[in-house]
Order: C-alpha cells, then structure tokens, then sequence
C-alpha cells in the first residue's frame, strides 16, 4: 500500500528515557571511528528495547518503521491500559491511519474496541494550502491552549522545524477541540475520549470483525437515502450553530453503521466567521455530500441549499470565488471550476 512507503518518514524516535543500554552499548568505539549503524538498526534497536521493557505482543503485525510510529504515539495509552491491544489497521492515510484497539482495564470507553487516529507529523507539516484551513483559528499547544509565548510565536511565524511542530501539535489538538464541542452540541460524531503524543482516541464505530463502510461505498434505497440525507444536514446545521464548517465533507468522510451516519475527520473544521473563504469551503462541502445523495435517487437544488442553510445561520457574506481555494491536482476540484464558470 503506497502509505506504507512513507513510514520511512518518521522523524522522531521513541522516548527510551530510563530504558536499558543496548547490550552493545559498553564497547567503545575509537573517537575517529564514524558511526554506520543505519536508522533502520537504530529503530529496529529501540523497538526491541521497547519490546523487553512493556508488553507490547500486539495482534497487528506491522512493519518496522510503522511499529515504531504506532509504539512512539500510543505507547503511553497502552501503559496506562487505556488500550490493551492493536487489532488492525482499518484507516491508512498520508495525514493520519485510524486502528482498531482492544479497549483496556482502565479506560472510560464503554464499547470492547476503540479507535487511535496517528497522524503523520511529516505529511501535515507539508500539507498544501494549509494556511487556507488555518486562518482565524488560535494556534494550541499541547493541552489545547492557545498560544502566547513569543519564543513558540516567533517559531510559527518563521515555520522553523520547531514552528512546523508546534503546528502539527496545533492541527491535532484542534481536531480533538473540535470533536470535545460537536459531541457536546450533540452531533452524529464519534466520542473523543484523549488526545496527546501525536494520537487522538475515540470511539470505534463497527464491531469485532472491523470498522463501519464509508458511505461512499453503500448503496441505499431512495427512502432510506432520504432520511439520510436529512440527517447529515441536521448535522450540518449543528455544526454551522457551533461557528464550525467541517471543510472536507464528502460520503468519504461519513460512516454507516447500522441504518445510522456518522460523521469523521475534523482537523481540517474552520470558522464561519473568522475564515473569509469559508463559504466558499462550506458550498464545496455541501456539493460533495450533495452530489453522493442525488446519485441515490435524492433530489436537491445544491446551490439553492447551500445559500439557505448558511444565511439561516446568520452568515450574511458570500465572498468572491477564489482559485486559492481548490487543489488543481484534484478531479474534484477541477470538474467544480468548470461547473462554477458555467
């Protein structure tokens, strides 16, 4: 799978603060002498170190670059049996993968399994057009606090490699603030429970045999379709109540579970009010899950909607279209210019 090509990427190595020494560690090496010991052995070394220190005999057998990643951002979970153990991989991305995990002796989950997203610390330091997403919203540190200090202030504002990962810890923690609010307000999302350390947990939709389908997979009948449909623009408006557009709403961002939608994926969610390309963000997401819905038998003037649900909210201006806000890599994108041009 192309992801996996790209775990590899990881930059940062395990904490092994109080572990044990290598057994090699006591022979000494002559000051002139270079170090060949790859990153590769150097990661394989600190998993094995990891491995005999914690009970890490996970079911998911993953590769050795991507163990790394799973036992470096759920490794705390794990001890603090938030989590027993790593089923599957059920979500694989180049931002962020979703497992399934057992749910552990202490933790609040009620349900058998939870969900871990990990996200990819070097893919969203890179994401394209992340500036797009990221204006009028506060800049969170680890706790999901604002920022103030001017040395992590300065480091955003020159994007230095601590910036980017002040940015990164920024776009978890406003996922994870995001779905805190929406579950309040009592949206159809999936509880978060904990975010740190480059995950966030929450509750697995599916069962034991794994996660729920993507809507864009499902087939349903025009009735069921409808009440569907209803919902998710239900949920729509409660998120536009709550000063929040999702910005990357489509059938591939909603799970079926049981007759019932749930919506996922939030880091992206902007303000209505704060972003001046907002409402341009929030008529591609209403095309998106529109246009899924009219292909099973709905019908719905997508523009007309679109203008009612946000005025009704009290979001008076419609700016200007702007280029800026599509990606001309993607078909999407590309097809919803030529629709807007005609």
């Amino acid at each position: 799978m192309e992801y996996l090509e790209d775990f590899e990427d990881f930059e940062e190595l395990p904490n092994i603060k109080n572990m044990p020494a290598s057994r090699h560690s006591e022979t000494k090496k002559p000051k002139h002498q270079v170090n060949t010991i790859s990153k590769d052995d150097r990661t394989a070394s600190l998993i094995e170190q990891m491995d005999e220190t914690r009970d890490y005999n996970f079911t998911y057998k993953a590769s050795r670059h991507e163990r790394s990643w799973i036992l470096n951002s759920l490794g705390v979970f794990h001890d603090l049996q938030w989590f027993s153990d790593v089923l599957r991989l059920v979500k694989g991305g180049k931002e962020a993968s979703v497992y399934q995990c057992v749910s552990g002796s202490a933790s609040p989950v009620k349900s058998s399994f939870v969900a871990a997203k990990v996200y990819r610390p070097r893919r969203f330091r890179n994401l394209r057009k992340d500036h797009i997403y990221r204006e009028g919203r506060a800049e969170l540190d680890e706790a999901g606090v604002p920022i103030f200090r001017e040395k992590m202030v300065k480091a955003l504002r020159k994007r230095s490699d601590f910036g980017r990962e002040v940015m990164h810890i920024s776009w978890l923690e406003h996922e994870f603030k995001t779905m805190q609010l929406l579950h309040a307000a009592g949206a159809d999302i999936p509880i978060p429970y904990a975010s740190g350390n480059n995950a966030i947990l929450m509750d697995f939709i599916g069962d034991e045999w794994g996660a729920a389908p993507t809507l864009n997979s499902v087939d349903l009948d025009r009735s069921e379709a409808q009440i569907l449909f209803e919902r998710i623009i239900y949920n729509i408006e409660l998120l536009l109540a709550n000063q929040r557009v999702h910005a990357d709403l489509s059938a591939f961002n909603v799970l079926y579970w049981e007759g019932d939608i749930v919506l996922i994926d939030f880091p992206q969610a902007i303000s209505p009010n704060e972003n001046q390309s907002a409402y341009i963000i929030f008529e591609r997401d209403m095309r998106r899950i529109c246009e899924y819905f009219i292909g099973q038998g709905v019908e719905v003037n997508i523009r007309e909607l679109t203008r009612k649900l946000w005025q009704s909210h009290g979001f008076r201006k419609i700016p200007k279209f702007s280029l800026d806000n599509l990606d001309e890599e993607n078909e999407e994108d590309r097809e919803y210019w030529k629709t807007y041009k005609d």
